[in-house]
């Protein structure tokens, strides 16, 4: 990153820098500007702009330079230039007539030609501890782009724009902003009601930016408001007042501003209330024991701003049943749905959305599933049964134009001719007006299980499989040994039980994990040496590989699996994390975040790649925004709090990391680094034994 693409993420690793020239004192730590003992008010953007000028008053700053260091690279006007410039002149009392401080020099740029002292407090001196009941808000931010974007300066500028709409609506109601690294927002208000009240003029601000700004660039913010103890020093913002801050926001949905109980005694609310209208705009602010999300809708998926792909994109939603309540209907409905769903997976030209979120949207309607799937198309259909005959219905629906793009229905006999799901994926992809790349004719189509009582026993599976707990994962496995025993010719069997048992060993389902891991193995190599295999098993044999430490195999097998499934969540993200541990962390962004697109409700070991790789690829600052979202969906993440911890220790917050480091080892009372560090596969010791040096800071037994 260049020195100044982004400049509040530099002034957040600086101690108490004081620039005095004249009658002006610019303290960077606490971003404050001062006329004598007037304090002046600066737009953050501008703020910067004189931090800039002053930090080189040495040469002179071009205008690239000032578009690189205060817009990120962003194309921006030479008037929006020149306004910066003379607001800049009119805070620190200089004009462009005299041009007594910032001096204009035609056709180069600026300079900074006033007198300057700079002070700097020691590192390790406090700043001393404010007294108990300040109200400290904090807040952090939530922008899709940095978990499924395709550019970090996007990321960063989208970032940093939602920082500074915050900051300067907290200092418009007289708070003290306090420095912090990458998203966060600390600032101190010494009365519970103007606390809250700037809280939520700054949501109100951040949400008129949005308005202005693309989908996927949106920042959300979610606000802890707390009281008691806070001193700052040289390891950051620390005490009972901004751990407390941090653990309301922390449970927050975005847009959320959750309370202590203190500060709600303050402001006289019932705390038997579940929720508490605080102005006539209508801004809820929940308190700590309002449910993270709307009811009926994945936390995950609540307030995503997704923007739509540019090739033809698609929903397929869990088929439903008509009548027939029995189990087999229901096993054959959702057999179908996932075998249309393998199909359209291993089509470079379809954005498909993983079953994982498709089946997460089961009950909404068409327009709902894809608006929050952020995607153009839906598949929806139902299933009617009667003795061997079966009846299938299936839609394609266009929500943007508001028409069905085709529809059908099929009669259908159990019997060895049933290739249904096939007809229905040569129909879905004529009505999206898909064309085929190469070769792809020749692995869509798959050979369907021509024995009924296989194809049935396939299906149980699917429907134990897809409910992800331990108990339906040992029932799939069971319907899977047996389907390799009814069509031994079918890597289908052998595919479906490695998935069960990888899933059975690295979420601790498997008396044996290591056991299971093995096993998962040895029916990966099983299926993959057949004809029709599908590249399911590739993804859980790559990773097998790289547990093994033969990372040559796994980076070879995993790219193999990403052939044959360009579209799968899976195969990006199972890639995403063979890379990582390989040595290309930069290359695991990428497919983690395209496997979190494909994936809308992530699992969070998606999300925890993606924090890990930010970090390796020495874009920490965006690693703490990723680690918190594995913190905020799966709270008992004992990676996600160590990548965090570690991200924040790489951008200077140690006071933060500390905390979370101890959050860990409540998790995990046993917790040693020796004992993480067998868990992580890295390729290079090095890697490791950096972060393990880091961590080790953070009193964390060796």
């Amino acid at each position: 990153m260049r020195p100044w693409t982004l400049v509040s993420k530099q002034l957040a690793g600086v101690r108490r820098v004081r620039y005095r020239f004249g009658e002006h004192v610019l303290d960077v730590g606490r971003r404050e500007l001062r006329r004598g003992a007037a304090l002046v008010s600066v737009e953050p953007q501008v703020f910067d702009l004189i931090v800039y000028l002053i930090r080189n008053r040495d040469r002179v700053a071009t205008k690239d330079d000032l578009i690189e260091a205060i817009w990120g690279g962003r194309i921006v006007s030479d008037s929006a230039l020149t306004t910066r410039i003379n607001a800049a002149r009119t805070a620190i009392g200089d004009t462009g007539k005299t041009q007594d401080l910032i001096k204009t020099l035609p056709r180069k740029g600026f300079r900074f030609i006033g007198e300057v002292r700079e002070e700097t407090a020691s590192p390790d001196a406090r700043e001393g501890v404010l007294p108990a009941g300040l109200v400290i808000v904090r807040g952090e931010a939530r922008t899709t782009c940095v978990l499924m974007g395709d550019d970090e300066l996007v990321a960063r500028n989208a970032l940093r724009h939602g920082r500074e709409t915050v900051i300067s609506a907290m200092e418009g109601r007289g708070a003290r902003i306090l420095e912090t690294p990458t998203d966060t927002v600390v600032a101190t208000f010494s009365g519970a009601a103007v606390a809250v009240a700037a809280t939520c003029g700054a949501r109100q601000l951040l949400a008129e930016a949005n308005q202005g700004l693309p989908e996927e660039t949106r920042v959300h913010y979610r606000f802890g408001v707390a009281t008691g103890d806070f001193d700052t020093g040289a390891e950051g913002a620390d005490g009972s007042a901004v751990a407390r801050a941090a653990e309301l926001g922390l449970r927050a949905h975005p847009d959320a501003i959750r309370l202590s109980e203190s500060v709600q005694a303050a402001l006289g609310v019932d705390p038997s209330a579940p929720t508490t209208r605080l102005d006539a705009g209508g801004y809820e602010l929940m308190d700590e024991r309002s449910p993270s999300a709307p009811s009926g809708l994945p936390a995950p998926l609540y307030a995503l701003d997704l923007s739509l792909p540019s090739q033809p994109s698609i929903v397929l939603l869990p088929f439903k049943r008509i009548g027939d309540e029995q189990e087999e209907t229901e096993a054959l409905a959702e057999g179908l749905r996932l075998d249309i769903q393998n199909a359209l997976t291993k089509m470079s030209g379809v954005f498909l959305i993983g079953q994982g979120s498709a089946y997460a949207m089961r009950g909404l309607s068409g327009p709902e599933a894809a608006a929050r799937a952020g995607v153009r198309y839906v598949l929806e259909g139902n299933v009617q049964r009667a003795g061997d005959r079966v009846r299938v219905s299936v839609q394609v629906t266009d929500t943007i134009a508001g028409t069905v793009r085709w529809s059908d229905q099929y009669d259908c006999v159990l019997d060895g001719s049933f290739v249904v799901q096939d007809e229905i994926t040569a129909q879905v992809v004529t009505a999206l007006n898909v064309k085929l790349a190469s070769g792809e004719q020749a692995r869509v189509w798959h050979k369907c299980l021509t024995d009924p009582k296989a194809r049935q026993c396939f299906y149980r599976g699917i429907q134990a499989f897809v409910r992800m707990n331990q108990e339906s994962i040992a029932n799939a496995r069971a319907c899977f040994l047996r389907l390799t025993e009814l069509a031994p010719d079918s890597p289908f069997g052998p595919t479906w039980t490695a998935l069960c048992l990888w899933f059975e060993s690295t979420r601790g389902w498997a008396a044996n994990p290591i056991e299971a891991r093995e096993q998962a193995g040895t029916y990966a190599e099983r299926a993959i040496a057949m004809e029709d295999a599908d590249g399911q098993a590739h993804t859980v044999l790559g990773n097998v590989r790289l547990l093994q430490r033969r990372f040559d195999e796994a980076l070879a097998i995993a790219h193999e699996a990403l052939e044959i499934r360009p579209g799968c969540t899976n195969a990006n993200g199972f890639l995403a994390n063979v890379l990582l541990y390989c040595g290309e962390p930069r290359r695991a962004v990428v497919h983690a975040r395209r496997a979190i697109r494909y994936m809308p409700v992530y699992p969070p070991w998606f999300v925890e790649i993606l924090a890990a790789a930010y970090r390796d690829a020495t874009m920490p600052d965006l690693s703490v925004v990723a680690a918190r979202e594995i913190v905020r969906i799966a709270p008992a993440s004992l990676n996600g709090r160590l990548t965090l911890a570690s991200a924040l220790i790489r951008c200077g917050w140690t006071a933060d990391a500390r905390r979370v480091a101890a959050e860990a080892c409540e998790l995990d009372a046993n917790l040693t680094l020796a004992k993480w560090a067998v868990s992580q596969p890295y390729r290079d010791a090095s890697t490791l034994s950096d972060i393990l040096d880091e961590l080790g800071r953070l009193d964390i037994p060796r």
